[in-house]
């Protein structure tokens, strides 16, 4: 999705997308592409205020974002952002702003906490990427806007109407900017992921096996097998650790259905799958063989570690590099097969 923005980009020099961790020069972006979307009323529909001294109602006119309901729902949302540094005295504020800890026992205290945008105090990953997939979740550019001096210089921001602002999934103007400028900063920091076209962060995954992944699209007239295979290229990209184990056993799961395939799931699993082999080989004795060899070896491996089976004889699979390197080995056989028979939509 990055763009060619840049002169590294333009002349092949950009840098590789191989880092699964926010840094510290990606945090610093963020929280400034954030602090710009609350000066711009990007999130005054979710969060408005209403400072125009000329409105009867005091509630017709939105001029802006109302940054202390913006800072209170993201505190709801994502406490950990919100943590007390260990030495306060050196924790600057965002301008005017301060973050106060009520007791609900007892008065209000004037403990100030982090500010949840400073640049230079950066969350873990994890935290970071909750905070891209919040501000998707509540941003909308304004789609007009007009200058207004009644009692001082101020701008009347207006939205198109939705009955629920929230429940609204589409792709507007004011998301697919921060969709694109999200993308641009990550590719710019080699970071290794991106804002999908849900407005959820997911990962790219290894970059050998992007363009297999994102091509995945099987179509093999069992609806059972294509769920498992859809399911888990969904769950290979998510950022979770545990959601990417789960997806090289789902995988697996369904390259033991895969076999079935030439006998529309019969009981003759070891003649279907050699008849799938023989098909998907285009008349290479050499690559049957090939492909026989390798099929036998993936079974092997589904039963020796914990992926298919979970007894105590299994061995667990020592790094997120191995599932990765095992859910594209598989990913691959699973895919020429299926274009080889005509069962992966072009």
């Amino acid at each position: 999705m990055s763009d060619d923005t840049f002169y590294s980009d333009r002349v092949g020099l950009a840098r590789p997308r191989t880092n699964e961790e926010v840094t510290a020069e990606a945090w610093a972006g963020l929280t400034s592409l954030i602090r710009q979307r609350i000066n711009d009323a990007s999130f005054a529909r979710v969060f408005p205020k209403y400072d125009c001294p000329g409105d009867p109602t005091g509630r017709s006119t939105i001029t802006g974002s109302d940054e202390e309901m913006f800072f209170d729902a993201l505190r709801g949302h994502i406490p950990q952002l919100f943590e007390p540094p260990e030495d306060p005295d050196t924790e600057q504020g965002m301008g005017s702003m301060q973050y106060l800890d009520f007791d609900t026992s007892g008065p209000a205290s004037s403990v100030v906490t982090a500010n949840p945008l400073d640049p230079r105090r950066v969350p873990d990953t994890v935290t970071s990427l909750d905070l891209v997939d919040f501000v998707a979740l509540y941003i909308d550019q304004p789609t007009g806007s007009t200058s207004h001096n009644w009692d001082f210089p101020h701008t009347h921001y207006s939205f198109n109407t939705y009955s629920d602002p929230l429940a609204n999934t589409e792709l507007t103007p004011g998301r697919a900017r921060f969709r694109k400028d999200i993308d641009r900063l990550f590719a710019r920091n080699g970071i290794a992921f991106t804002l999908g076209d849900d407005l959820r962060v997911r990962r790219l995954g290894p970059p050998e096996g992007r363009s297999l992944i994102s091509a995945f699209t099987p179509r093999t007239g069992d609806q059972q097998l294509d769920g498992k295979l859809d399911d888990a290229m969904a769950r290979f990209l998510s950022r979770n650790s545990a959601d990417r184990r789960d997806a090289l056993e789902k995988l697996w799961d369904a390259f033991e259905r895969l076999k079935t395939l030439e006998l529309g799931g019969g009981t003759l699993k070891k003649s279907s799958a050699s008849q799938l082999i023989t098909r998907a080989a285009s008349g290479s004795e050499s690559f049957r063989e090939l492909l026989d060899t390798e099929f036998k070896a993936l079974s092997t491996i589904g039963n020796k570690f914990t992926i298919r089976h979970h007894e105590h004889d299994q061995e667990e699979l020592p790094t997120d590099a191995a599932i990765d390197y095992l859910f594209l080995r598989l990913s691959s056989v699973i895919a020429l097969v299926l274009r080889s028979t005509g069962r992966m939509s072009s």
